[in-house]
């Protein structure tokens, strides 16, 4: 085994060890592992589909300022070099769904997801939970500096914590918005599937529209 398949050897461990804690901690008797998955998951794409979203809206934006079909793509490959002809499943590669036959639908996809994400987020109780999901999925802060963030009290109404509470507080916010997203549908938009050569942790992405 080379380093870099160490590292990520490392990095599913400690993801698989962070999900048991979560299901340890839940109050949500129907809150299994692969639903923390797929909340860990969309959490993290959060940032990607707001990407996504905005490429969309400024796309239509442009066509309705007059913008040929030719500029449009022209413009599209200068201004998006992540396009990749993929869609958002395993690895969310941006600007591609302005280019796609179905766009329009995809689009409003991934705004219904990312609205779900969005309140959810917005209502969680605890005002540390609520926090910090905000400033990890939300705004797309490091661990470390969100972290850092909280322990230091910049915000007059919520007080300061270790780093000890901020990784339970992660984690428990993490449980509920599981809980909201399962409730409200958005964990039924991702799949994990295994075998044909995947690894054992399978691969995870969206249930696309129209996908079977």
């Amino acid at each position: 085994m080379n380093s870099h398949q160490e590292v990520q050897s490392s990095e599913i461990n400690d993801d698989v060890l962070d999900t048991d804690k979560i299901i340890q901690i839940t109050f949500f008797d129907d809150i299994n592992a692969d639903d923390v998955r797929k909340t860990k998951w969309l959490l993290g794409k959060y940032t990607d589909m707001i990407d996504i979203i905005k490429n969309y809206e400024f796309a239509l934006s442009q066509i309705e300022n007059g913008l040929d079909a030719y500029q449009l793509l022209t413009a599209e490959g200068t201004a998006g070099k992540r396009e990749t002809g993929q869609e958002l499943t395993a690895d969310v590669t941006a600007n591609s769904v302005v280019l796609k036959d179905k766009r329009h639908t995809n689009y409003k996809y991934y705004l219904f997801i990312s609205n779900n994400i969005k309140f959810a987020i917005n209502n969680l109780r605890d005002p540390h939970e609520g926090l910090i999901a905000k400033l990890l999925f939300l705004d797309g802060m490091k661990y470390l500096k969100a972290q850092e963030y909280l322990s230091k009290g910049y915000r007059k109404d919520i007080y300061p914590i270790s780093a000890t509470t901020f990784a339970d507080k992660r984690r428990k916010a993490i449980s509920n918005l599981a809980n909201s997203l399962k409730i409200n549908r958005t964990l039924d938009c991702v799949i994990i599937t295994y075998g044909n050569g995947r690894s054992e942790e399978g691969e995870i992405g969206l249930r696309l529209p129209g996908a079977s």
